[in-house]
């Protein structure tokens, strides 16, 4: 992909002519992206084998804003995190999606459309340049079926997507019937994704499943 998992994440969380949000917790997709692109650019090390935790070795400029700022966030968090501690600060912040949004509307792929309903106002982000998406969907179509080598990246774009709904909002869906057990294995690390990029995934899963209980637990005490 030439995206960054984020990037694809965002891309396929927003409906390409309204710019309207779709899929659930996005934004814990989108803070273990960005947690497997800085291990990939070795901002961030396992501090063992086991790669429960992570060392912050380098803060320099990834060249990326949206990841750049992620890094700083995780800078003053500290080192030597896990990888749920870090994915959850990250996904706690309010302005997340937001941010990768208008890092995408600088490089002219997204825009920004201002919305108002009464006293309520938000911003949509639909896409200006539709190719990016388009070619990201097709090659991460042909990592579905198996027709192209899986990168680390196209492994956590496929996790990600599957676990906050993304892959059914936007991929024909004889596809994704036809290529279930592929995908799940993708998901459970079984493709061969590096152990610190499969504990970023996973901190993500355990992330969304613990608001989701606390959620399903408020409901219950609310009612």
């Amino acid at each position: 992909m030439t995206l960054t998992i984020p990037e694809a994440l965002m891309l396929l969380s927003r409906k390409n002519d309204t710019g309207e949000k779709q899929g659930q917790f996005v934004e814990y997709a989108l803070a273990g992206g960005a947690l497997v692109e800085l291990v990939l650019r070795k901002r961030l090390v396992p501090q063992d084998e086991a790669a429960k935790k992570f060392n912050l070795v380098d803060t320099s400029p990834t060249g990326d804003s949206f990841l750049d700022g992620c890094l700083a966030v995780l800078e003053s968090r500290g080192s030597g995190r896990t990888a749920t501690r870090y994915v959850q600060c990250l996904a706690g912040k309010s302005k997340l999606m937001r941010e990768q949004a208008k890092s995408l509307v600088r490089k002219g792929v997204l825009e920004e459309r201002e919305k108002s309903f009464l006293i309520f106002n938000w911003t949509n982000y639909p896409e200006r340049d539709s190719a990016p998406e388009a070619l990201m969907v097709q090659h991460l179509e042909k990592a579905i079926a198996g027709d192209i080598a899986l990168s680390t990246q196209d492994r956590a774009a496929i996790a990600l997507a599957d676990k906050t709904g993304l892959l059914r909002k936007n991929f024909d869906k004889a596809l994704l019937s036809a290529n279930k057990k592929r995908i799940k294995s993708i998901a459970k690390g079984a493709e061969g994704p590096t152990k610190a990029a499969m504990n970023a995934i996973d901190a993500v899963i355990a992330s969304i499943a613990a608001s989701t209980a606390a959620v399903a637990a408020a409901g219950a005490s609310s009612g």
